[in-house]
C-alpha cells in the first residue's frame, strides 16, 4: 500500500504568468496571404434553388474540381470526379456541386432532422470570412436536400454543429450520381463590412462513404501542420456585397399541461398544471461583424430528451451539452481553454442579451441575463455535488475578449459574475495560445475566483462564507502526420469555483505526459491507420498528497468497412476515504458499418475499480453494444443497452441495465415523429452496502414528439412525455409525472 507523497513542484506559478507576459508582448501584426486561388463572379440572375444544376444558370460560375483524396489516403487523385460552382450576386452566395458516382444505387441518401446526417454522402463548403485563417463557416448538404451547418474555431478546437443559420438547400439524385445547390445569405455570414473586395477562405469537401469512408477536397491536408482553416485556398470577390436588413424576430408560444403525484403508491393524481406561455428573440446583426441577440419571457424548456447516461459507482457530475437556441448563435466567442461558461447553468431567465462580433484581429462576446431557478456545481478532488438556492433569482454576466496575433495565435481575457442575494461568483483571468512551428502550440490560462454563498449552503455543503482561489493551465501539443505529444500541468486552487462553467473538480494538480505514434497505409491495405500512445499523469491535492499516479496504453486502429478499434489498457494507484488502491483497466471499443443501413458497435470495459460507497477494491464488467439501422430512406432505429455488474468480497454488489432505444420516422427534410424509451434497472446486495441504499431502483420514460421545422427558427413541436418509478416500497413501475406539449416560433424577416 502506497503512503500520503509530498507533490513536487511541476511547474511553478510564476513560470505560468512569466508565459502569459511573453504571450502578450508579442503583438507583432503579420499579413495573411492575400494570394486567392480563385475568383468569385458577380451575376445578375439568381439560379433557382431545386436541386438541378442547369448548364445556363451556372454558366458564369467559378468551377473547382474535388480531385485530392484526403481521407484515408493522403492527397492522392480522388476516384470519382466531384466539381463545385460558385458564384455570388450581392445578397447571396451560391454553391453547387454535380457529384459523379460509378454506381448510383450505392448512394448513402436518408431522410434525416437537419445536422443529422454523418455516415452518408454529402458535400460542403467551409468558409474563413474573415480570412483570420481560425474560424470557419461549414455548410453541407445530403443528396436529398438535407442541411448541416456548423461553426470551427481552430483556435479552441471547436466545432459547434448547434450552429444553425437559415439558407436555401436542395438536392436530386441521378442515374450518373447527384446534385446539389445551396443559396447562403450573406446577412447570415460574419465578415468585414465595407465595399472594398474582400479575400477569403475556400475549402471544399465530398464525403464518399463506401467499404472505406473517403473524403474528397480542392485542398492539400498536410497533417504536419495541426491547423486546418489554415490551409484553405483562397477566393477573392464580395465586393460590395449588401447584407440587406439582417433583422430576425423570432416570437415563440409554449403550451404545457402537466399532472403529477410524488408518491404513486398513495397519491392520486393531481389536477392538471396548465401553462401558456409567450416569448420572443431577436437577432440584429447590426452590421456584417457584430451582431445582437436579445429574449425575452424566453421558453427554455428542452424539447427532445438527452442522451441517458449510466450513473452508479460515480462521484462527479455528469455533462450535458447546450440544446437552446439563444444560446447558440456566437456560443464559440465565448470559448476558452477551460470550460467556464456553460449555459445550460442558466435554467430559467426572463430576459437575456448578448452581443458577439469580430473586428479586425479582435473578437468578443457580452452576454446578460437573470435566473429564476439558480443551482451551481460545488466540487472538491473527489466528488462534485449539485447545489440550488431554490427559486431566488440571480444575474448573469459574462465579457469575453480574443485578440489574434501572429499567424494563428491568440491573446485573451475572460470575466464571468453571478450574483443574487447573500450569493456571488466572480471568476476572471486570461488566457493565450501560441502556434510556434506549424506542429508546436502552448496554451496558457491564469484565473482567479471570488465567490460568497449564503448561510443555507455554507451549512449543507461545509463551504465558508467567502472563497477565493487561482486556477492555471499550461498545455504544450505537438502533431505530425506520426507523432503526437501532450504535456499538460494543471493546477486547481482548494476554494476556486466557476459557477457558471463546468468546472466539477477543485483543489488537485495534475502533470501529463502523452506521446503516440501514427502509422498510415497505402490504399489498398488492410489498415488504412494505426496508433499507439502511451500516457502517464499524476494528481496531488493542494496539501501535497498523492490522489492518482496513473499509466496508459490507447490502440487505435481503422480498417475495412468502416471499422474502428479503439483500446484502453493501464492501471493506476487511486487514493480514497484514506486508502490506496491498486486499480486496473482493460478497455475495447470496436464499430463498423457492414452495409448502407447497419452500424454496429460494442464497448467492453473490464476494470479492477474502488468502490466508492463502501471504500473497498471491487471488480466491474460493462457492456454496452449499440444499433443503428436505417429501414429505407425514412425510418431510422437506434438502440444503446449498457450493463453493468459490481463483484466485491462476499458477492455481487449491484447490477445496473441501462436502455434507451429512439425510433424516428423522417416524412421528409423538414418533419419526424420520433418515439422515445429510455430505461434504468439498478438492483443491488443491502446486505454488502455499509449505508442503507434502495435493492431495487427502476426507472422509465417514454417521449412521443412531432416536429416540423421550415428552418431552425420557424418550427412547431408537438409531444407527450411521461416518466415513473420503481422503488422498495412498489411492485412495478409507476408513472410519477406525465406531460403535454407544443411549441410554436416563427422567424420574421422584416
Amino acid at each position: 500500500m502506497n503512503t500520503p507523497a509530498k507533490r513536487y513542484p511541476c511547474l511553478p506559478r510564476t513560470a505560468l504568468s512569466m508565459s502569459l507576459l511573453v504571450l502578450s508582448l508579442a503583438l507583432s501584426q503579420s499579413v495573411f496571404a492575400q494570394t486567392a486561388s480563385y475568383n468569385i463572379p458577380r451575376v445578375s440572375a439568381a439560379p433557382m434553388i431545386d436541386g438541378e444544376v442547369g448548364p445556363a444558370e451556372w454558366a458564369q460560375a467559378t468551377q473547382v474540381a474535388l480531385d485530392i483524396e484526403t481521407s484515408p489516403s493522403e492527397n492522392i487523385p480522388a476516384s470519382v470526379q466531384t466539381t463545385a460552382y460558385m458564384m455570388e450576386d450581392g445578397e447571396n452566395l451560391y454553391i453547387a456541386f454535380i457529384a459523379q458516382d460509378p454506381d448510383p444505387s450505392q448512394i448513402r441518401a436518408f431522410y434525416r432532422d437537419r445536422d443529422e446526417i454523418n455516415g452518408a454522402d454529402s458535400v460542403g463548403v467551409l468558409l474563413d470570412t474573415f480570412n483570420d485563417e481560425s474560424r470557419a463557416f461549414e455548410f453541407t448538404v445530403n443528396p436529398l436536400g438535407v442541411q448541416r451547418d456548423a461553426a470551427l474555431d481552430d483556435l479552441s478546437g471547436s466545432h459547434d454543429d448547434s450552429w444553425n443559420a437559415l439558407w436555401e438547400s436542395a438536392g436530386s439524385i441521378s442515374d450518373t450520381g447527384y446534385m446539389v445547390e445551396m443559396a447562403i445569405p450573406f446577412k447570415q455570414l460574419r465578415f468585414e463590412s465595407g465595399v472594398q473586395e474582400k479575400i477569403w477562405g475556400v475549402k471544399f469537401s465530398r464525403s464518399f462513404p463506401r467499404e472505406r469512408s473517403y473524403r474528397f477536397s480542392d485542398v492539400v491536408q498536410d497533417r504536419n501542420i495541426s491547423c486546418s482553416v489554415c490551409q484553405f485556398d483562397k477566393a477573392s470577390g464580395f465586393a460590395s456585397a449588401q447584407p440587406g436588413r439582417n433583422l430576425e424576430i423570432i416570437p415563440t408560444l409554449t403550451s404545457t399541461g402537466v399532472q403529477s403525484r410524488p408518491n404513486p403508491a398513495i397519491d392520486s393524481w393531481g389536477d392538471t398544471d396548465s401553462n401558456a406561455e409567450a416569448g420572443v428573440d431577436v437577432r440584429w446583426g447590426i452590421n456584417q461583424d457584430m451582431v445582437l441577440n436579445a429574449t425575452l419571457n424566453p421558453d427554455f424548456s428542452q424539447v427532445e430528451a438527452d442522451a441517458a447516461q449510466l450513473d452508479i459507482n460515480n462521484t462527479f457530475s455528469l455533462f450535458f451539452p447546450e440544446r437552446r437556441t439563444f444560446f447558440l448563435d456566437g456560443a464559440d466567442y465565448f470559448n476558452s481553454n477551460l470550460n467556464l461558461v456553460h449555459t445550460r447553468n442558466i435554467a430559467d431567465p426572463d430576459y437575456g442579451m448578448k452581443l458577439t462580433g469580430k473586428s479586425g484581429r479582435h473578437s468578443y462576446g457580452l452576454m446578460q441575463a437573470n435566473d429564476t431557478s439558480t443551482s451551481f456545481l460545488i466540487p472538491t478532488n473527489d466528488s462534485s455535488r449539485v447545489a440550488t438556492l431554490g427559486d431566488i433569482d440571480s444575474d448573469v454576466s459574462v465579457l469575453r475578449y480574443r485578440q489574434d496575433i501572429l499567424d494563428n495565435s491568440s491573446i485573451g481575457t475572460i470575466l464571468t459574475h453571478r450574483n443574487s442575494t447573500d450569493y456571488s461568483n466572480t471568476v476572471a483571468g486570461v488566457d493565450g495560445r501560441l502556434r510556434m512551428t506549424d506542429s508546436d502550440v502552448i496554451s496558457v490560462q491564469a484565473l482567479r475566483s471570488q465567490s460568497e454563498y449564503p448561510m443555507a449552503i455554507q451549512t449543507r455543503y461545509g463551504q465558508k462564507d467567502d472563497l477565493g482561489d487561482e486556477t492555471y493551465l499550461l498545455d504544450y501539443r505537438h502533431n505530425d502526420r506520426r507523432w503526437d505529444v501532450w504535456a499538460e500541468y494543471v493546477d486547481y486552487g482548494k476554494d476556486f469555483r466557476a459557477d457558471m462553467g463546468f468546472i466539477n473538480r477543485v483543489d488537485y494538480t495534475r502533470s501529463t505526459l502523452r506521446v503516440g505514434h501514427t502509422w498510415r497505409f497505402e490504399a489498398g491495405s488492410f489498415f488504412d491507420r494505426i496508433r499507439i500512445a502511451g500516457d502517464w499523469d499524476q494528481t496531488f491535492d493542494q496539501g501535497g498528497l498523492e490522489l492518482e499516479e496513473e499509466t496508459e496504453v490507447f490502440l487505435e486502429m481503422n480498417g475495412p468497412y468502416q471499422s474502428e478499434i479503439n483500446g484502453l489498457f493501464g492501471g493506476s494507484s487511486t487514493y480514497w476515504n484514506g486508502q490506496y488502491f491498486d486499480e486496473k483497466f482493460n478497455q475495447l471499443s470496436v464499430s463498423v458499418r457492414p452495409n448502407s443501413v447497419l452500424r454496429l458497435q460494442m464497448y467492453v470495459r473490464v476494470e479492477d475499480i474502488v468502490d466508492f460507497a463502501n471504500t473497498r477494491l471491487g471488480k466491474s464488467k460493462r457492456y454496452s453494444p449499440q444499433v443503428s439501422y436505417q429501414a429505407g430512406r425514412h425510418v431510422e432505429l437506434e438502440l444503446e443497452h449498457t450493463h453493468q455488474t459490481f463483484d466485491v468480497k462476499g458477492g455481487r454488489l449491484f447490477t445496473a441495465d441501462l436502455i434507451d432505444l429512439r425510433i424516428t420516422y423522417q416524412f421528409n427534410v423538414r418533419s419526424f415523429l420520433r418515439f422515445v424509451v429510455q430505461y434504468g434497472d439498478t438492483e443491488r446486495d443491502k446486505s454488502l452496502y455499509i449505508r442503507p441504499v434502495q435493492a431495487v431502483g427502476r426507472e422509465m420514460t417514454t417521449q412521443l414528439l412531432y416536429s416540423y421545422k421550415l428552418n431552425p427558427q420557424t418550427l412547431f413541436y408537438l409531444g407527450y412525455s411521461d416518466a415513473g418509478f420503481q422503488n422498495d416500497s412498489l411492485n412495478t413501475i409507476e408513472t410519477s409525472n406525465r406531460t403535454v406539449f407544443a411549441k410554436f416560433s416563427y422567424a420574421w424577416l422584416p
